[in-house]
């Protein structure tokens, strides 16, 4: 995608080369798809994937939750510097305050807090790719399952780069390429650029679905974290939508820094208005 990106921006600055220009990229272009399909396998018929229509919204407490009852989650095993930036993180609700973040500003949290924000999910099934819709900020996740590899070379993005395959009824999703730094998914701590995410999704009843997730990431956590949330379905609700910035009260700092207000009481930062 950059070679083709370098020879479009190319020709714009070069308009009297068109026709080499057009020739280049048309070469590119086909050796691309060359490359991709020759790494397609047989994709399975949607007919045939299990049924996963509806809307599908977290269940609550999750484990770990304030005034959750029965098994606890399991703990990350943070490296040292990540284990120092939870500290201030925690030092900070200690004293009731909401640090900035760029939620704030609107950005989306990515992956993989993208799968358990408390909004509802739902998953849309085509040919070769499952499609993942998340109602909070309208994300949308795309999920290769015609046998592709992950590119190379990757741009960093909020949802990274995902393929999966199935085994049986269960999606396996695969997703790196996650260079933002958005939250790990426990108390605001970021990941790194080289986290890795793994997915195993299915149902466990018929109206609940299971995702269990396995987190590696090596300038973060010492060990893979694995994590697991239940959903319930809705077959009667539809999604609606999310626009962030309408209505947007978030209060700005003086060093232009913008942090939520969760809950009353609660201030911004030390830097705040």
């Amino acid at each position: 995608m950059k070679l083709r990106l370098a020879i479009f921006a190319a020709c714009a600055a070069f308009g009297g080369l068109t026709a080499v220009c057009h020739g280049h990229a048309a070469n590119a272009q086909a050796n691309s798809g060359a490359a991709e399909k020759s790494t397609k396998v047989a994709v399975r018929p949607v007919s045939s994937l299990p049924d996963w229509n509806g809307i599908w919204t977290p269940n609550f407490p999750t484990p770990n939750f304030p005034g959750s009852k029965g098994p606890q989650a399991e703990q990350p095993v943070l490296t040292p510097p990540a284990a120092a930036k939870l500290k201030v993180l925690q030092e900070a609700a200690a004293r009731n305050e909401e640090p900035p973040t760029e939620s704030a500003n609107c950005l989306p949290p990515g992956m993989p807090t993208i799968m358990f924000q408390p909004y509802d999910l739902e998953f849309l099934f085509t040919p070769g790719r499952v499609t993942i819709i998340q109602e909070a900020y309208m994300q949308v996740r795309r999920v290769f399952t015609d046998g592709r590899e992950h590119p190379p070379d990757l741009d960093p993005t909020f949802n990274g780069h995902s393929i999966g395959h199935w085994e049986g009824d269960t999606l396996v999703v695969d997703t790196i390429g996650l260079g933002h730094e958005t939250p790990l998914g426990f108390n605001r701590l970021q990941h790194g650029p080289r986290l890795h995410v793994v997915e195993r999704i299915h149902l466990i009843a018929t109206d609940t679905l299971e995702v269990a997730m396995t987190l590696t990431d090596p300038d973060v956590l010492e060990k893979p974290w694995h994590m697991v949330r239940t959903f319930t379905r809705h077959r009667d609700l539809d999604q609606m939508e999310f626009i962030c910035e309408e209505n947007n009260r978030n209060p700005i700092g003086k060093d232009g820094q913008v942090s939520t207000i969760l809950h009353p009481g609660a201030t911004p930062s030390k830097n705040g208005p």
